[in-house]
């Protein structure tokens, strides 16, 4: 699971569970390697570790976010710092100050002169009890087109049952400089190519099916995303990406976004493979389910000749 360049942009930062509405939809963290699907014996989050003959990456999978306050074991995390060149973050999506014009230029294609009562009538029930959920009137969003407002439900939803997707990076970002180990990003890309795409490409049935994702995760609760929240925590893998992704494969549905996903994939390869080239240890961090997927980030590792062992071993 990467950090797209839209989740980036603060907009779309919540994961949920399987879209309900039919749409073939380009998955490329669908299946996972099995034999890497491990729980940690240290404590905490589980842990991968890349290795060659004089270099070691110690891999930490990550969620995509936390539930405020949620606790976990950084004694490992502290250790590895210890020493270590550098901390590589996932890829990330930048805007500036310049990008300001055309994320408003965006934000008001996502609005639409068709009520959204209208637009999305045969998501009636679902949106009705949504709003009710939120504590928002009954015509609330109604100016905004169906992928319009599965965005700004979706932004209000993480804010009712306090999702905080900075969490952990920031953490691990925080002792980082503590330990005096410098922070980069495997790569860096502008966010508004990204999001133009995106808005502008999109068609009607892959904005329904983000509105109905967003919708069947408020309905159904925080509780599947807390309990993967604790299984992360405590090293269960398997437990960890059974978590929700509604939200996430709403977004693999519109233009552009599912080649992101391999590029910042790759990109992560290429990261991991240039700091092999430097002797000592390193620590890295990727979503969890990005790092086990068939054809993801310790798989092409592996394919590279690296040596990658499991949490378990």
């Amino acid at each position: 699971m990467w950090r797209s360049a839209l989740l980036g942009f603060a907009l779309l930062a919540l994961a949920t569970a399987a879209p309900a509405r039919a749409q073939v939809i380009d998955d490329p963290e669908a299946n996972v390697v099995d034999e890497l699907v491990v729980s940690a014996k240290l404590p905490g989050p589980a842990w991968w570790r890349i290795s060659d003959g004089d270099t070691t990456i110690y891999m930490l999978g990550v969620l995509q976010a936390l539930p405020e306050g949620q606790g976990w074991d950084k004694s490992v995390l502290e250790r590895r710092l210890t020493g270590a060149f550098a901390v590589i973050l996932p890829p990330e999506g930048k805007a500036g100050l310049r990008d300001l014009p055309a994320a408003l230029a965006l934000r008001g294609r996502l609005k639409s002169d068709t009520p959204l009562d209208v637009a999305a009538a045969s998501l009636a029930p679902k949106l009705a009890r949504a709003r009710a959920t939120l504590g928002k009137a009954p015509d609330a969003y109604r100016q905004w087109s169906p992928l319009g407002a599965g965005v700004m439900m979706a932004g209000d939803y993480r804010k009712a049952v306090r999702l905080e997707p900075a969490e952990p990076e920031r953490a691990i970002a925080r002792l980082a400089r503590k330990h005096r180990v410098k922070v980069r990003p495997a790569a860096t890309y502008k966010a508004m190519p990204v999001l133009k795409t995106a808005v502008r490409g999109h068609s009607a049935e892959a904005g329904l099916v983000c509105l109905e994702g967003v919708l069947d995760e408020i309905n159904a609760g925080a509780g599947a995303t807390r309990t993967a929240a604790r299984a992360w925590a405590l090293g269960d893998v398997r437990g960890a990406i059974s978590g929700p992704r509604n939200f996430q494969r709403c977004l693999l549905g519109l233009p552009g976004m599912a080649e992101l996903e391999r590029r910042g994939t790759q990109d992560e390869v290429e990261a991991l493979s240039a700091a092999m080239r430097t002797p000592g240890h390193a620590v890295a961090v990727y979503g969890v389910r990005g790092l086990v997927a068939r054809d993801g980030v310790l798989d092409q590792m592996r394919a590279r000749g690296f040596t990658v062992s499991t949490p378990g071993d």
